[in-house]
């Protein structure tokens, strides 16, 4: 539970801010578009929060598996052109909310292209180079939100509970544990994307 405890701390916070700024509800298709510790947490927000439809974005199969695991009903791997048409034809004609979990400027791209007429984007992946489509945002009657998780917040009024019921389990996110002498190795890790979440474990 350890884990867990230490996943609200920021990703299981953050994936949730996502999933609230989406006004994500029961019933809802929902497309998560990022398969890191946020977006894997999104995953686990959006069930929590009751949507019914939630498409992960994964070419990897540990991090599919884990999404599956966590309430992912479906899987989109290919990127681009044809993703944004798989994604699209998989919610049957866009989800009604998008969880973009990145911040790239193609993910950024996608969000807008894969949402229902109507649609909230909530957005958490720090932007790099990333720009909306304002046209498009405005005649799809589409609306984006998002920033900065209120950590505290979420964890009072939602997470804690959830972890101490047993309803959520975030801290499988933390695929591997290092020592504090293998913190070097383990950044690297997750750059090279060997690694879901790190977990340092200072002493015994």
């Amino acid at each position: 539970m350890l884990k867990s405890f230490l996943a609200l701390a920021d990703v299981m916070a953050t994936g949730y801010h996502s999933a609230r700024v989406a006004n994500v509800k029961p019933g809802d298709s929902v497309i998560v578009l990022g398969d890191g510790a946020v977006g894997l947490s999104a995953i686990i927000a959006s069930k929590l929060r009751g949507a019914k439809q939630i498409v992960s974005t994964s070419r990897h199969p540990d991090r599919e598996k884990l999404a599956r695991e966590f309430g992912a009903t479906d899987n989109v791997a290919v990127r681009d052109e044809e993703g944004v048409q798989n994604l699209i034809s998989i919610t049957r004609g866009g989800a009604d909310a998008v969880l973009e979990c990145v911040g790239s400027k193609l993910s950024n791209e996608e969000a807008v292209q894969v949402g229902r007429p109507g649609a909230i984007v909530g957005r958490v992946g720090l932007p790099h180079g990333a720009e909306l489509n304002p046209g498009l945002i405005f005649y799809k009657n589409m609306s984006v939100a998002g920033g900065p998780a209120s950590v505290t917040t979420y964890d009072k009024e939602v997470l804690l509970k959830a972890v101490l019921d047993g309803k959520i389990n975030p801290g499988k996110v933390f695929s591997k544990t290092y020592d504090l002498d293998q913190i070097n190795e383990a950044y690297q890790d997750m750059a090279d994307r060997k690694v879901i979440k790190s977990y340092i474990k200072v002493s015994d």
